[in-house]
């Protein structure tokens, strides 16, 4: 295989090289394609009016009209709340989260319907289907919008505008309008799909890694009030003066793995808070002090000057851990004890980036080595035509084990000492190999636990000087 055969990139986990250092070149060079990728940051979708989008699809005489899906029945004369209004009814100043009894006292002509969750899913999950095409870090937002990591993209691009595009052409064809912001962090990212049609834009915004704090400076605090899911690394209820509040449990039906979510009562708090002030826009908050904001609005007080001066590092979590990582070097030739071991050094290392860049820790470490020489003679029972077990005879070429580690890890050293120690173990001496292969698995997500609201309190207004 000459040079100009071999992928730029690995996008699966079983991949191919000549011998054990070309197999660790291929390695490097996906390490340095990963870390340079890095930079192309975080797109975020955003679908607005996807709950009365699928309504008219489902009952086409909607279009056009005045109506709001609500929770529960849908009817305003029960206790519930309005989830999504069509752009008809927002012109009338219905908006989404309002009682419905509320929004019906507002515009009684409008029409009420409940919202069809079964009958969305077919499109859910062609959405996410798309989603998942373009990186293997999503992490889904209720109920259509989603974050995706560019640097997790097995695809090859020039730049995040183009994929950008195309994914907005792809959600088109399912009758849906998206909204994308491509920056290095969540929340700016989510800012950016908010502005994405301003000004002539069609639907997709991308802000450079260096100009963010230019790009949110223009913005006003209000655009706060309209994100979805922006997780920060210390997200906090706005707190009283003094006040301290600290959650050992996760929200209520709220999954596992899932980072830290803004609280948006708490983040309306404090928008009302500093518009008391005067203060309405992200450049009033970057001429104000870190330390003032925190000693009065705790956490989410320097958690919105860090976004007002550009510095995003929120990450991309995913929804569900994968259940094992592995990749695999195959040998054109018949490789001895050190060129194993040299290349199950650099799979570990391949696979603790995989395992960093995802967030994940595995606890279990299994090695397959594909001998020369060995042929192992099994039985096992397969089931014939007539649905009888009949026993088989099969051509055992593997040999290996694996091993359950005392804590989950993503470190390379660690699987790098394990997986020779497992070698060790199976290794006979003169025996050469055709193929290794080392896989982590028992996977678990490397976040914070889950924000947790704080308690009620009264709502009084503050005023104690910044």
């Amino acid at each position: 295989m000459t040079d100009e055969q071999r992928p730029s990139h690995v996008s699966r986990a079983d991949y191919e090289q000549d011998d054990a250092v070309g197999a660790t070149r291929a390695v490097s060079t996906v390490g340095a394609a990963d870390r340079a990728r890095l930079r192309q940051g975080i797109m975020h979708v955003r679908i607005d009016h996807f709950h009365c989008t699928m309504e008219e699809m489902i009952d086409p005489s909607l279009h056009g009209q005045s109506f709001i899906v609500g929770t529960g029945t849908g009817r305003p004369n029960e206790p519930g709340r309005v989830i999504d209004v069509s752009p008809a009814a927002a012109r009338l100043g219905l908006i989404a989260g309002m009682p419905l009894r509320r929004a019906h006292r507002i515009a009684p002509r409008t029409r009420f319907l409940p919202a069809s969750y079964d009958l969305y899913q077919p499109v859910i999950q062609k959405l996410k289907e798309r989603y998942r095409a373009y990186s293997r870090i999503i992490e889904t937002l209720p109920v259509a919008d989603a974050f995706i990591d560019l640097r997790a993209c097995e695809m090859q691009f020039s730049s995040p505008v183009i994929l950008a595009e195309r994914l907005c052409a792809e959600i088109a064809e399912l009758g849906l309008m998206a909204m994308i912001g491509v920056a290095n962090g969540k929340s700016i990212a989510e800012l950016s799909a908010l502005m994405s049609r301003k000004d002539g834009r069609q639907g997709v915004l991308y802000i450079p890694q260096g100009r963010e704090a230019s790009f949110v400076q223009t913005l006003p605090l209000s655009l706060l009030l309209k994100l979805r899911g922006g997780a920060t690394e210390q997200s906090s209820s706005f707190t009283e003066a003094g006040e301290q509040y600290e959650g050992q449990n996760s929200r209520p039906g709220e999954s596992d793995g899932k980072g830290e979510q803004l609280d948006p009562v708490a983040v309306a708090e404090m928008v009302a808070h500093l518009r008391d002030f005067g203060i309405t826009s992200f450049a009033q908050v970057a001429a104000l002090a870190e330390e003032a904001l925190m000693r009065r609005l705790g956490p989410l007080g320097g958690w919105v000057y860090r976004v007002a001066m550009g510095e995003d590092d929120s990450l991309v979590i995913p929804d569900a851990p994968p259940l094992s990582q592995n990749a695999r070097v195959r040998f054109n030739h018949q490789a001895d004890a050190d060129e194993t071991c040299s290349a199950l050094r650099k799979l570990a290392d391949y696979l603790s980036e995989r395992l960093q860049e995802q967030r994940l820790k595995g606890q279990s470490i299994a090695l397959i080595l594909w001998p020369n020489h060995i042929r192992r003679e099994t039985r096992k029972l397969v089931m014939n035509e007539d649905g009888e077990e009949m026993e088989v005879a099969a051509a055992e070429e593997t040999i290996g084990g694996q091993m359950l580690l005392d804590r989950h890890t993503d470190e390379s050293d660690i699987i790098a000492h394990h997986s020779l120690m497992l070698f060790a173990h199976y290794h006979r001496s003169g025996t050469r190999y055709l193929q290794v292969q080392l896989r982590i698995g028992d996977m678990i997500t490397t976040v914070p636990t889950s924000y947790y609201p704080p308690p009620a309190r009264a709502r009084s207004r503050l005023t104690r000087k910044l």
